[in-house]
């Protein structure tokens, strides 16, 4: 009866705590289960943040120290006026344990902002800008391993949108913030607003914009790529930026950029690619040789390209490696050849609108000596000591017609050389006797000189006096046994030959060895021998002079080489020069080209088969001459270095 005494509490009060120890104890049954076990997402984005806060640079500095937390509002104010959506790896890190990832290209999409906003807010130079650009290359490295969307064709990683601002008008026609907006058509026909950044950020900053069909700017440096690519009033540098800028933001009519996957150059992951293909080469890599920026070096603001022919031969390779790594026929290899196609009708179109610099070529051809023969006169040769008797055939007729017809020949001009006289030499009268083993009545051709009989062991037989004019004896003639002496007959030259004096003078560098056109040339036998001990041989410039030699001799199984030049960092950077190596006389085409970011220089790479025997290997450098104080090489003439190579490939 007691429980039907007791006052109910009036509506809203609190109950007691005996009234609410049942709510209590299933709240704690609820909160003390195990933990809640982590997705695949959460597992991935925590093991990227991880590497992330671990990596460091070459100097062993951590690279991520500055993207940990959000920049301080009181010490940085205007960070949050230009950057719209700032994101830190905190930040990830929240979202991450939240759980608001769907997938792991959301977490790409948040820190691919996240390194926007750091090339968007600071200067390309300085280290907070380089240190975004290492952590881009590793979250593009993990994701490629990581993320499955990676494997759809065409898939390619998005920053996360910038939210849609519409800014107001101010009276003087800008608008605030002094940010640029500009009204986009979508392509379902609605009117779309996107916002650019500040006018003061630099142009080799600026983002592109969400839309597909609109772009203000260029990651990696240059103009936006609009549809129609023009190329008027642009100097030919610029040209070549336009040319690379634009097929970096090229979409096709869906809004993929499609030549994305020949941005950047595959993951070092990828190891049988690197083993396969020599000259890797991306766009992004081009269109950095076109700023002349080369590593940490300082950019020279200088292209390396000065030919629309040498710009081409380097994009050829992107086509040529992305056909050589994958099958025929697969997307990759179809990919290529309409980017070849493309850029084909680009460069063609640059070619007519914009000229190559006037001072980038080389004539190497010099005028050709006009040579004349002239007979009609008796001159000297041009050879040093040697003269030529034009007169020689005709006073050879003339003897020869003497002795046939039995007359006395005149004599040889002093100029053929010392004559003896006709008179030297016995005489003999014919005789009637038959004590010779020649018939009777035949005649005997006279000698000028004394000499023996071919008969052995005879007298000699009578001749006429020497008036038949018959031309001298050779110089030597066999033993006869004739009891007269033997005398050598005097040696008649129709030529004097005099040796001569000096030879000509060697090819001597007027200019230190430090600015050596060739510091290194490399003969080597070629890696795809299957040779267990290998051939290499290292060539250095010589102190003192242009042109040196040496001589190798080879095993039979050497007998394809490889021949690597390298050129001096003046000729890499912009002095115009032709290269020429050749084997046996025959020019090899360039196979691959290297370069030396820590030293300037670069290496070019030929192969060549040698043929049993001696082999002429030949490497010439020619480039255009310096001026005093000026290593541009800009002067009149012609500077040359060669190296010749006499290779003994053995016989079998």
């Amino acid at each position: 009866m007691e429980s039907s005494k007791k006052r109910k509490g009036p509506p809203g009060s609190t109950p007691s705590s005996s009234e609410g120890s049942a709510t209590k104890k299933i709240r704690l049954l609820n909160t003390h289960h195990g933990a809640p076990t982590k997705n695949k997402v959460q597992e991935v984005g925590e093991r990227l943040l991880v590497q992330l806060r671990k990596a460091r640079d070459k100097t062993d500095r951590e690279i991520a120290t500055l993207f940990l937390e959000l920049p301080d509002r009181e010490e940085l104010p205007d960070y949050y006026e230009v950057i719209k959506l700032p994101v830190a790896l905190s930040t990830i890190e929240a979202k991450l344990k939240r759980n608001e990832y769907p997938t792991i290209s959301t977490i790409e999409s948040d820190l691919k902002r996240m390194v926007q906003n750091a090339k968007d807010y600071n200067d390309p130079k300085s280290e907070v800008y380089q240190d975004a650009e290492r952590i881009r290359k590793l979250v593009f490295n993990f994701m490629k391993a990581n993320n499955p969307d990676y494997k759809i064709p065409g898939y390619s990683a998005v920053a996360t949108p910038l939210p849609q601002i519409e800014s107001k008008p101010v009276p003087n026609g800008t608008h605030a913030d002094s940010d640029v907006a500009e009204v986009v058509e979508s392509r379902d026909g609605s009117e779309k607003r996107s916002v650019a950044l500040k006018s003061s950020v630099p142009p080799s900053d600026r983002m592109t914009s969400v839309a597909p069909s609109a772009t203000t700017g260029d990651p990696d440096g240059g103009e936006a790529a609009d549809e129609d690519l023009d190329f008027t009033g642009k100097t030919f540098q610029e040209a070549q930026q336009a040319i690379i800028t634009y097929l970096l933001n090229y979409t096709d009519e869906e809004g993929l950029q499609i030549y994305t996957p020949f941005g950047n150059l595959p993951s070092r992951k990828l190891e049988d690619y690197y083993k396969v293909i020599r000259h890797p080469v991306s766009l992004r890599s081009i269109l950095k040789r076109c700023h002349g920026q080369h590593g940490r070096h300082e950019v020279t603001g200088v292209t390396d390209f000065k030919t629309w022919d040498a710009f081409e031969e380097e994009i050829s390779f992107i086509w040529r490696n992305a056909q050589e790594y994958n099958e025929d026929g697969s997307e990759m290899f179809l990919l290529a050849d309409a980017f070849k196609e493309h850029f084909e009708t680009l460069l063609a179109e640059a070619r007519e609108k914009v000229e190559e610099p006037s001072s980038t070529r080389i004539k190497l051809a010099g005028p050709k000596p006009k040579v004349t023969l002239n007979f009609s006169q008796h001159r000297n040769s041009p050879a040093p000591g040697v003269t030529i008797d034009n007169d020689a055939l005709q006073r050879q007729k003339q003897v020869v017609a003497a002795g046939v017809n039995g007359c006395a020949s005149r004599p040889l001009s002093a100029s053929n050389g010392p004559v003896k006289s006709l008179s030297q030499g016995p005489s003999v009268e014919p005789t009637s006797q038959a004590t010779h083993t020649s018939p009777p009545g035949t005649v005997v051709k006279a000698e000028k000189v004394a000499s023996q009989s071919p008969a052995p062991n005879n007298v000699a037989p009578a001749v006429q006096p020497a008036t038949n004019g018959m031309m001298p004896p050779p110089p030597m003639r066999p033993s006869s046994g004739s009891p007269f002496p033997h005398q050598p007959p005097a040696a008649v030259n129709s030529y004097t030959f005099t040796a001569p004096s000096l030879l000509p003078p060697p090819m001597t560098r007027a200019y230190p060895v430090e600015l050596a056109l060739l510091p290194l040339v490399t003969v080597s036998t070629h890696p795809q021998l299957a040779i267990p001990k290998r051939f290499s041989l290292s060539i250095t410039p010589h102190a003192t002079l242009a042109h040196q030699s040496t001589t190798i001799t080879l095993p039979t199984s050497h007998y394809f080489l490889q021949i690597a030049p390298t050129i001096s960092k003046q000729l890499s950077m912009g002095r115009p020069y032709k290269m020429f190596v050749t084997v046996n006389g025959t020019r090899l085409n360039q196979r691959d080209t290297q370069f030396h970011v820590d030293t300037g220089k670069r290496t070019h790479v030929y192969e060549g088969s040698l043929a049993q025997g001696v082999n002429r290997i030949e490497v010439e450098v020619a480039a255009s001459k310096l001026d005093a104080g000026n290593e541009d090489g800009n002067g009149k003439g012609l500077d040359v270095e060669k190296v010749t190579v006499y290779a003994n490939l053995m016989r079998a």
